[in-house]
């Protein structure tokens, strides 16, 4: 059975926390995830103190039939000092039984709560890629490569291609390389059984 990828579930994670300043004081917000036309969204209060810091978490979610369900529980955290000063803060797991310390939490779209991959069974895009798409990042779709390029506001500066031009140049090789090796792997099948195309 194939494993659902991580890439493709909403996550919070603990980086993105500290990054926004949600773990250095008790703090509410909230983020949105928008796919398409699909918005989804979460709203939660960090508690930071001594006797122990946790996420509030509270959010509803609409079934297929109509009906709402609002949920509204804590995401415990956990600190661990780093080896050169200072400390970390970690989430607990909140699915029953697990309580691994974790740094980013997924919610897949068959699950009403946040877990870790482990508990999920999820796995990484990456790991799914062969050998040529992972040395060109897979393919990427027309409509990001037109964005990548339409966020490209100079090619060239000082006689050289800009990073984000070469990021986009790899893309479009990479896309190149990876489409041809599978095409001529499907011709050279396909003339095993005596087919042309």
């Amino acid at each position: 059975m194939t494993k659902l990828e991580a890439e493709h579930c909403r996550d919070l994670s603990i980086y993105w926390l500290k990054k926004y300043g949600y773990l250095n004081t008790s703090k509410i917000g909230g983020i949105t995830w928008t796919r398409g036309e699909n918005k989804n969204s979460i709203g939660f209060t960090s508690h930071i103190d001594n006797e122990g810091s946790y996420i509030q978490v509270l959010y509803t979610v609409t079934e297929k039939d109509g009906n709402k369900k609002d949920f509204n529980y804590r995401i415990e955290l956990t600190k661990t000092q780093c080896n050169y000063g200072g400390s970390r803060y970690w989430f607990l797991c909140p699915l029953s039984g697990c309580r691994k310390r974790i740094g980013v939490l997924y919610k897949p779209f068959y699950s009403y709560y946040f877990g870790c991959r482990h508990c999920f069974n999820l796995t990484y895009l990456s790991r799914n890629l062969g050998g040529i798409e992972k040395a060109f990042g897979g393919i990427t779709s027309i409509p990001k490569l037109e964005k990548m390029e339409g966020e490209i506001k100079r090619k060239y500066y000082r006689g050289q291609p800009t990073r984000k031009y070469r990021v986009y140049l790899k893309k479009c090789r990479g896309n190149e390389m990876i489409v041809g090796v599978k095409t001529a792997r499907t011709d050279r099948i396909l003339q095993r059984f005596g087919i042309r195309r």
